[in-house]
This record gives structure tokens, C-alpha cells and sequence, in this order.
């Protein structure tokens, strides 16, 4: 079958072409910096064998923060994220070894970081983390977390307290890493917060 000339040097054209693309590296993935959320306590009291056992549980996360991409916000109401900057973990996983951390620093609980049900303990903290983004409606940016709490009486299942926990820390730059500083300090400041709402309740 005769195949015109012209025709031919297309057909040609565009196998070289694929076969050139196939030849071509993958681009290669944009990097992306990754942030942990930290906290120290200030103090750490020495306890007893005999001090109450207490379940700290994952935080739930709203589905807007369930997520290790870190949030901001531009406008009321738009939430958007980085899109080179990630957390190392989602924040409410990042935060539930803190929380262990800080009750224990009390010197009034055995604090253990598990699964409902994987221990036997006296109380149990449940928290629901409801906000956690960079807001730059405000002037600085401030980092906006806000989480409800409730300590429970794992004996009689009942609700000893429950306590909803608004901070707001400003940042220091109007970038990603600003943020993040801005993230650990009110962090913190939660972790604190938490530790003398606990021990109030449990009295």
C-alpha cells in the first residue's frame, strides 16, 4: 500500500515525539517543609504510686483541620491551605502526647496516651479540636485554636466537667514559620489551661 510522503513523515513525527516524552524524567515533586507542634512543661511535680489514673484520648479533629495541611485564613469564612508547608502530623494526633505530658507534669495523675477501652483508668479526657488556623483577618495574623473539653468519671460514666478553650497568640511574621511559632506558644498556653482545668474538676 503506497503511503504518501507527507503522511509518512507525520506518522514518524509523532512516534519520535512520544518516544522522546517517555525518555523525559519525572518532574520532580515540589518540597515541602514540615512542623511540629512542642511543649515543655514549666515544671514538672513529682507524684505517687496511688494518684488516679487518667485516659487521654486522641482529640477529634472538625473535618476542616483533620488534616497535616496547615490552615489559614484570608477572608471570614474562607479557609485555605499552604501548599509548600505541611505539619508532621495532624495537629489533634501531634497534640494527644502533649496532653499526656502536660498532666503528668501536675504531679496529681498517671497520664497515659491510649485507645478507650486498651486501659483501666479512673478518668478520661476527651477533647474535639474545633479551629486551628493562621488568621490574617487580624493585624498581626494571629494563630486561632479553639478546643472543647470534657473529663470524665470512667467509674459511674459520668461528665465531671466540660469547658470550651478559645486561645488566640499573634504572630511574629506574616509567613508560614510565623505561624507555626505562633501555633507552639498557644499550644502551651493550652497545655496549661487544660492541666489546671483537670485538676480543678477532678477535686
Amino acid at each position: 500500500m503506497y503511503v504518501p510522503a507527507r503522511k509518512l513523515i507525520a506518522v514518524l513525527g509523532a512516534v519520535w515525539l512520544l518516544a522522546a516524552c517517555s525518555l523525559l524524567p519525572d518532574p520532580k515533586p515540589a518540597a515541602q517543609d514540615r512542623y511540629l507542634l512542642e511543649y515543655t512543661p514549666a515544671m514538672a511535680v513529682a507524684g505517687s504510686e496511688d494518684m488516679p489514673v487518667l485516659m487521654i484520648t486522641t482529640p477529634r479533629a472538625h473535618g476542616a483541620y483533620d488534616t497535616a495541611r496547615i490552615a489559614y485564613m484570608q477572608q471570614q469564612f474562607g479557609l485555605r491551605y499552604y501548599v509548600r508547608s505541611r505539619w508532621a502530623d495532624t495537629p489533634a494526633r501531634m497534640l494527644a502526647p502533649l496532653l499526656a505530658e502536660a498532666m503528668n507534669a501536675t504531679g496529681q495523675f498517671q497520664a497515659l496516651y491510649a485507645s478507650p477501652g486498651a486501659l483501666s483508668a479512673q478518668l478520661r479526657l476527651d477533647t474535639e479540636l474545633l479551629r486551628f488556623h493562621q488568621d490574617f483577618t487580624a493585624q498581626p495574623s494571629m494563630i486561632h485554636v479553639t478546643l472543647r473539653a470534657q473529663l470524665v468519671d470512667l467509674k459511674d460514666q459520668h461528665v465531671i466537667a466540660s469547658r470550651l478553650f478559645d486561645i488566640r497568640e499573634a504572630a511574629t511574621s506574616e509567613d508560614t514559620y510565623g505561624g507555626v511559632q505562633a501555633a507552639n506558644r498557644a499550644t502551651a498556653q493550652l497545655m496549661e489551661q487544660l492541666s489546671r482545668f483537670c485538676l480543678e474538676s477532678s477535686r
